[in-house]
Formats: C-alpha cells, structure tokens, sequence
C-alpha cells in the first residue's frame, strides 16, 4: 500500500475490499496479529490492539465489526449453508470447516436448503437472527440477496464454488475446468470417442463441461461428446438416466461418459449393469468428487477428487482473518483418480 490517499475501493464504509494484509499495512504489524486481535485478543498488547482496531476502522475492514459484536456478546458460532447434505462431498466440506473452528474456539452451525431457494433464505434469516458472527456458503445457485445484505449489515460471508464476474466477497472453489478436462481427456486417451456427459444446472458443473469439451475439440482424432442435462445430481436421477441410455440403438450407444458428479455416476454405474452393460469392457465411466462411495462401489468409480474438506477449512480461515482468497489461489487443484470404471490408459 502507498502513502498515498487510501483507493476508493478501500475507504470507510466499503468493507467488501479491505484485507488482512491492508490492516496488518496500515497498522504496522504482521498479518497474525491482525489475526489475533480479532480472533484471540488476549494474545496481543493492548498497544498494538487499538493500532489494529484503529487501522481496521481506517479501512472499513469487514472483521473488525464481526469482532466487535463478538466481543459484546456476538455469538461464536459460524453458519454454514449448503444446498444438499445428502452429497456426501457436502459432508466432507462441513468435517473440514468443523475442525478448523474447533481450533480456533469457534463452532458450527450446519444449514441444509434442500434444493430449495425458500428453505435456504429461511435458514439465513435463523442464520441472521442467532448472530452468527459468519457464513460459509454453498448456495442452491447465484448469491441470494439476503446474504449480501447480510455481509451489508456486518455479517461476512465466503462463497465455496464460483463467483458470478466481478466479486467484492471471497470465493473459493477448485478448478472445476481442469477436472472436466482431466476426465474427458482420460477417456479419450483410452480410445474412447463418442462421449456423453451428463450434469445438472450449476455454476461448478458449467465449468466441468467447458473443460471436458476443451478436450474433445483439442482432440486430434474424430470425437464427440454428447449433453445430457438434469435437474438434480442423484444417484436416482443417475439410473432413470442409464435407462433411457439403454435403449438407443448401438450406433448411437456412448463408450465413455463424464458425470457431474459422483452420486450421479454411481446412479449410471448401477443402471448400465443391471441393463447388462460391461462396465468397463464396454463403457468407461468417469465421476466427479471422490466421494468415500467411489471406492466402495460394485465396480470401483474412476473419479476426479476434490479437496472438500480442505475447502471447508480454508472458508473458516478467511472468515476469521488468518488468510485471503488470494492465499488460497492454486491450492485446490483437482487430480484423476484411476479405479475400475475405466480401462487402464495404454
């Protein structure tokens, strides 16, 4: 930062842009003990307390109100909003946010919408009304407007998955691109070229397409990949799918097949077999997570993992000022994991 005026975006009353780094800067101090200040007081001089504190409120910091309210009996709990904890991956996500504020005195207050955009603004007003001194978000689709209007009131918040432009709240998500991409270009590899993928309307699942097509038209051989959209990623959804793959003639019959997620493939997986598809002598089949199922499956699911549990914990983390979503920039890389639903690459 410059000695110069402050910038617009980080003047009093634009919260949404001051950082860790900018207090710690303009404070003089290190980015722990802006950290401290906030989060375990007690560890830091009252001289260098008020510097923070002074420097926090210079720079509209966003912490520095969540810390006040919790010093006046703002509540140590942090929400956690997510659309469906029937996904395990949901499950882990929660596993790493709990651990994380667990270490840091803090706990968790778990919101499942269900699906449901109703259930989910219902959940933030509770959210809102217990105090709760920051969200963790995996909302249904876009940012629903009563969390910006919470993080307006002093209430911050951290998107996990991706952020819609342009962004003055953090958001943290892996390369969903890249993980589409390494999985069509797996199946590719293997000789697999009439390609079907399969996913719902979401922001995450966009992404996996655009890197499995980024595959297929990189591809120096005649390929194709097929889209087929759903409303919901289940394993239940995942079988009616299969189904109506079953009965298209053996022309049109897909060798390879990206899903959006893993609940999804092992939906497919099921289905293929019971119609009597030889999963991978006929099929290779690639999912999306690496849910604990994957590789318990009847046939062991080829997948890309996800670092849900490391999403989780690195939410907590920003939420409690000890690092930025810059800092977390390339840590979330997605990675193939090869099992049985596809054929070894040659």
């Amino acid at each position: 930062m410059t000695s110069g005026p402050v910038p617009e975006q980080t003047q009093a009353g634009d919260s949404a842009a001051a950082t860790v780094g900018d207090v710690a800067e303009r404070a003089g101090v290190s980015r722990a003990t802006v950290s401290y200040t906030f989060t375990q007081p007690n560890r830091v001089s009252p001289d260098l307390r008020r510097r923070v504190l002074a420097a926090a409120d210079e720079l509209g910091y966003v912490g520095n109100e969540a810390a006040r309210r919790l010093r006046v009996g703002h509540s140590l709990a942090l929400g956690l909003l997510v659309s469906s904890m029937s996904n395990p991956v949901y499950a882990e996500l929660a596993a790493g946010a709990e651990a994380e504020a667990a270490a840091h005195g803090r706990f968790i207050l778990v919101a499942n919408s269900d699906e449901s955009s109703a259930r989910e603004r219902a959940y933030l007003k509770f959210f809102e009304s217990q105090q709760v001194s920051g969200i963790i978000a995996a909302p249904v689709g876009d940012v629903p407007a009563e969390l910006l209007g919470m993080r307006s009131r002093g209430t911050p918040f951290v998107l996990v998955g991706v952020a819609p432009g342009p962004h003055s709240y953090p958001a943290i998500s892996g390369d969903n691109e890249r993980g589409g991409y390494l999985a069509a270009a797996h199946l590719l590899a293997q000789g697999r070229r009439r390609l079907v993928f399969v996913g719902g309307a979401h922001p995450h699942v966009d992404l996996r397409l655009a890197g499995a097509k980024r595959a297929v038209d990189g591809f120096p051989a005649s390929a194709s990949i097929e889209i087929i959209r759903i409303q919901v990623q289940t394993a239940k959804v995942g079988e009616a799918v299969a189904r109506t793959l079953l009965r298209r003639s053996a022309s049109t019959f897909p060798d390879g097949i990206v899903a959006g997620n893993d609940l999804l493939a092992l939906g497919l997986l099921h289905g293929l077999i019971v119609g009597g598809i030889k999963v991978p002598e006929n099929l290779s089949l690639v999912g999306y997570d690496d849910i604990e199922f994957a590789d318990f499956a009847i046939v062991p699911l080829t997948t890309i993992r996800h670092p849900s549990a490391a999403l989780g914990a690195s939410a907590v983390r920003i939420l409690l000022g000890m690092e930025s979503e810059q800092d977390t920039k390339g840590r979330f890389e997605p990675e193939l994991v090869v099992r049985a639903t596809s054929l070894p690459l040659a």
